[in-house]
């Protein structure tokens, strides 16, 4: 069969954003996810797309839609509850894996755990491509290359201007309790070691960001060798950075109590489903915002830059669709689990970023 690109979680906020990109750009990708009438009114709407039901609780269900060469992109979460099935189906295929999450432990997982049984079946993963975490990539790439070689740290900041909490999916709200109660991790001093989420507070441009794990600290050090720290942060909280890095501390306190991570991630969920959701493609009054600086041993700043892009979902969506098209057509020759760098290299990746609308900015 011909390898063609799979649309896992197809009906979800992101997932049709992504699916009605992909139909605009001239692709059939198959659509796939839970619920057959929702599967059959997008196919409708998309031209008459190929759909079949997969469910992560099957996962042979998952492991059916995925043949050597394709690529699946999953936008299933929260992603250490849901991903793992779409991967190992993958990994089994000797496929490539694309994902938008933007949760720290399970890139972490992606990487460690699955990216060396990957490498020697040959499938290719790429987890968090989408606007967490390949603007820091790209941002972080770029500064370093106008820093020069005696750039040995880089700091990222993600932004997003002009919406609320309001214009988060479900998804994204249940993927962001996970994260704050989840366990952190840096790279730091040459190595990835372990650092609570919010655990440093520092801002770009006047604006506060606390602290996070990303997939930066994996493909940032790839990329670049001779770097010694990465720190990446998120600046969604405002003035409410310091409360938040507080909540943090006492929340991985508690979570030394048996159970009662579980508790607290079960009842963030619950919350995250509370409230009003976005329609897809009301939230274009947002921006995303990525900040960018290089430094040498001694902390003196080298290079800053600034990139701005359509809202968060918008992007993500056009970086997904570039590089699943991409990855179909070349057949990427990295294996195992790799970042945006290395799978595509600079100069792809910035040119794959402009196509999604994120460029870089004086602002």
């Amino acid at each position: 069969m011909t390898p063609r690109i799979v649309l896992f979680g197809a009906t979800g906020y992101t997932g049709r954003l992504l699916a009605e990109r992909l139909a605009g750009q001239g692709e059939r990708p198959l659509l796939a996810g839970r619920s057959p009438e929702r599967l059959a009114a997008l196919s409708v709407a998309l031209d008459g797309l190929e759909w079949r039901v997969a469910d992560v609780e099957r996962a042979a269900s998952v492991q059916s839609l995925v043949g050597p060469g394709d690529v699946l992109v999953s936008t299933v979460g929260p992603f250490m509850k849901w991903g793992e099935p779409a991967v190992r189906a993958v990994i089994a295929a000797g496929a490539t894996y694309l994902d938008s999450t933007g949760e720290p432990a399970f890139i972490r997982r992606v990487f460690e755990a699955h990216g060396p049984q990957a490498a020697r079946a040959g499938a290719t993963l790429l987890p968090a491509m989408g606007y967490d975490f390949v603007p820091g990539a790209l941002a972080g790439a770029l500064v370093l290359r106008d820093a020069g070689p005696a750039a040995v740290r880089v700091d990222v900041g993600y932004y997003v201007l002009g919406a609320g909490a309001g214009a988060l999916s479900r998804g994204t709200r249940a993927s962001l309790a996970g994260a704050a109660l989840g366990p952190g991790f840096a790279f730091r001093d040459g190595r990835l070691r372990a650092a609570r989420p919010a655990e440093r507070v520092r801002a770009f441009d006047g604006r506060a960001a606390v602290s996070v794990g990303g997939a930066e600290h994996f493909g940032l050090p790839a990329a670049h060798p001779g770097l010694r720290e990465v720190n990446v942060y998120l600046g969604w909280f405002g003035p409410l950075a310091r409360p938040v890095q507080v909540l943090t501390r006492l929340g991985t306190a508690a979570g030394r109590v048996p159970g009662v991570t579980a508790l607290l991630r079960a009842g963030g969920e619950r919350l995250a489903g509370l409230g009003a959701l976005p329609e897809p493609g009301t939230t274009s009054a947002a921006r995303s915002w990525v900040a960018a600086a290089a430094y040498d041993r001694a902390g003196a700043q080298l290079a800053e830059l600034r990139l701005a892009g359509p809202d968060p979902y918008d992007l993500t969506a056009g970086l997904l669709a570039w590089a699943a098209r991409r990855a179909l057509l070349e057949r990427l020759a990295a294996r195992g689990a790799v970042g945006p760098l290395t799978a595509f290299g600079l100069d792809a990746l910035e040119q794959g970023c402009a196509e999604a609308g994120l460029e870089r900015t004086a602002e």
